[in-house]
């Protein structure tokens, strides 16, 4: 695979075509040709997620949009997961055995790199308290000098502005803003901020492409000792394909001990 054109599933864990329309734009603008593109909208839940309900819904929905995906077309070599909360991205590891990389992860593991410290902000306090799990969970906390909330405002140069002043006070060196509802405000915001902001979204899209570019991704996944009751035509195919590829693996282990 290395060197060739990676072939980037991009799911929209939320039901707004208007939000895949920016969501395939970014990635369009962000890596050009240099990758084939396909931007899938979840099927069912909230066209914005806002509630821990929405989220557990939301990281079902990707699965299915996924298992849909796979099943109907073909297997891509890198899935985004265009949230920046990540909802269903180990699971969805874990069925397709593919690099998942989400908007949240990706850009968090990103600031956790550099010097300092980093002030995390998106549009809703529910997703503050649901992204300090997930920093948490990535054991980069001490990395992390806080996570604050925009809701409250509307413009990019009031939102610059007001987190500018939050990571001097919180003594943080750069802001992570994310969330796919702010993706059209965020050139202004870089572009107005006293403080470096860093695009989670843009370093997501490089991520999955680069990890897509990879050969050898292919995962083991445990199959399953129950059977899935009311699941998609698709969800159940692709646990199918999974659990039949691990036996298949395991008895080759097996005669070559």
């Amino acid at each position: 695979m290395e060197g060739s054109m990676a072939r980037l599933l991009v799911i929209n864990p939320n039901t707004s075509t208007r939000v895949s329309q920016k969501i395939d734009a970014l990635v369009r603008d962000e890596i050009g040709a240099t990758a084939e593109i396909h931007v899938v909208t979840s099927d069912y839940g909230f066209d914005y997620i806002s509630t821990r309900c929405g989220v557990a819904i939301a990281a079902h929905a990707v699965l299915d949009a996924a298992a849909k995906f796979i099943v109907d077309q073909f297997i891509p070599d890198a899935i985004l997961l265009a949230c920046f909360g990540d909802p269903g991205r180990e699971a969805l590891s874990e069925l397709t055995g593919l690099p998942v990389v989400g908007f949240a992860e990706a850009g968090l593991r990103a600031a956790a790199a550099e010097p300092g410290t980093t002030l995390v902000a998106t549009k809703g306090s529910l997703w503050c308290e649901m992204l300090g799990e997930l920093v948490q969970g990535l054991g980069i906390s001490d990395k992390i000098a806080g996570i604050r909330s925009v809701e409250h405002l509307d413009d990019g140069r009031s939102i610059a502005k007001f987190l500018a002043a939050t990571a001097a006070e919180i003594g943080a060196s750069r802001i992570v803003l994310g969330g796919a509802g702010l993706i059209g405000i965020l050139p202004e915001v870089i572009a107005t901020s006293e403080v470096p902001v860093l695009d989670p979204h843009r370093i997501a899209i490089r991520k999955a492409v680069e990890m897509g570019r990879s050969a050898g991704h292919s995962k083991a996944v445990q199959p399953s000792p129950q059977t899935p009751v009311g699941l998609s035509r698709a969800l159940c195919t692709l646990l199918d394909r999974r659990t039949a590829g691990r036996s298949a693996s395991h008895a080759h282990s097996v005669r070559n001990c």
